[in-house]
C-alpha cells in the first residue's frame, strides 16, 4: 500500500497498479484506504465501474476528511457522466477553481471539410464572421501566424451570421456557406467578449512535408497523382528571431520541391520554415517545418 501511494505521488501509474494488485486486502488493519485506492485507480480504466459502488458505501462516513474524499470521487464520476462540476469541500481551492471554470462561457472551433465544428459551454449564441483572404499577401506579411484576425479588425466581413446554440449540447456544427467552399476565407467567431479565428484554405491537394530531407511533395487529394508547377514560397525564422524570405519556386514533374537548398550557408542559421503552397487550380495550403537535422 505504501509503495502504491509513493508511485502515485510520482505519477507512475502503471507501477502503482502493479503494486496495488499485489496487496492482500484481507490482511490489512483497515479496509478504508484500500477502498479509496481502488476507487481512485478505477479512473485509469476506460470506463470506471468499480468506483461508483465503492463511494456509495462511504456517503455517510462519520469522519469528514474521508467522507469528503469519497464525495469528491463521486462528484467527478457525475461530471464524467455529463453533470455540472460540484464542490464537495468548500475549503478545497482546486474544487472551487474547477467549479468557477465550469461556469465561465468559453468556446473553441475547427474548420474542416466545409464545416465549422464548435465546442462550447455556457453560451446560447455566437456571431460568425467570414473574411475573404488574399492568402499570398497575408502570408508574405506574416508567414508564421496563420490566424490573421488582427489584420481584419477594421474591415467589414464579407458575410456574417448570428447562430443560436442548443442549451443541452456542448458541440454544434455550422455549415460553411456555399459561396466560400472554393475560396480562402478567415472564419471569426465572437461570443462572450472573446474573439477567435481560423483560416480555411480551400484546396484539392495533399501536401507532404519531409522535414528530414527538406522536401515538400504535392499530389492530388484524390487519385494520388503528382501535381507539377505548383508555386511554393518559403520564409524562414532565423535563430536570432528575425523572419526573412528564403526561396521560392515550382514543384517538378514528380510534384516535389526542395525548400532548403541554397548556394549559401543560410540553412545553418534557420530555426523554422513556413511554406505557402499555391495553385491556381487546386487552391492553397500553409505548412510549417523544422530544418533538416544535420
Amino acid at each position: 500500500m505504501a509503495l502504491t501511494y509513493y508511485m502515485l505521488l510520482q505519477d507512475r501509474v502503471e507501477e502503482a497498479l502493479g503494486f496495488f494488485d499485489r496487496v492482500d486486502a484481507k490482511a490489512l488493519d483497515t479496509q478504508l484506504q484500500h477502498d479509496y485506492f481502488a476507487a481512485y485507480l478505477d479512473f485509469y480504466a476506460e470506463e470506471p465501474k468499480l468506483a461508483r459502488k465503492i463511494v456509495d458505501r462511504y456517503a455517510d462516513h462519520p469522519v469528514d476528511r474521508w467522507r469528503n474524499a469519497f464525495a469528491q470521487i463521486a462528484a467527478q464520476l457525475e461530471e464524467i457522466e455529463g453533470e455540472d462540476a460540484q464542490v464537495t469541500d468548500e475549503e478545497d481551492r482546486t474544487q472551487k477553481q474547477t467549479e468557477l471554470a465550469a461556469t465561465q462561457p468559453s468556446f473553441e472551433f475547427e474548420v474542416e471539410a466545409k464545416e465549422i465544428v464548435l465546442a462550447y459551454q455556457n453560451l446560447d449564441r455566437v456571431q460568425v464572421n467570414y473574411y475573404l483572404m488574399d492568402i499570398e499577401l497575408l502570408f508574405s506579411q506574416n508567414p508564421f501566424v496563420q490566424q490573421y484576425s488582427s489584420q481584419f479588425s477594421h474591415i467589414r466581413p464579407n458575410a456574417a451570421k448570428s447562430v443560436s446554440l442548443p442549451n443541452d449540447e456542448t458541440s454544434f456544427t455550422v455549415a460553411l456557406p456555399e459561396e466560400f467552399h472554393n475560396r480562402n476565407v478567415l472564419v471569426e467567431i465572437v461570443a462572450a467578449g472573446q474573439t477567435k479565428s481560423k483560416a480555411y484554405y480551400s484546396n484539392s491537394m495533399a501536401v507532404q512535408v519531409v522535414e528530414n530531407y527538406g522536401h515538400v511533395r504535392v499530389t492530388r487529394a484524390e487519385g494520388n497523382g503528382s501535381l507539377p508547377k505548383v508555386y511554393v514560397k518559403v520564409y524562414a525564422r532565423m535563430k536570432d528571431g528575425t523572419v526573412k524570405f528564403y526561396k521560392d519556386g515550382y514543384t517538378d514533374l514528380r510534384g516535389r520541391f526542395d525548400y532548403t537548398s541554397l548556394n549559401t550557408n543560410e540553412l545553418d542559421f534557420v530555426d523554422k520554415f513556413s511554406l505557402l503552397i499555391l495553385s491556381d487550380e487546386h487552391g492553397a495550403a500553409v505548412k510549417e517545418a523544422a530544418p533538416p537535422k544535420q
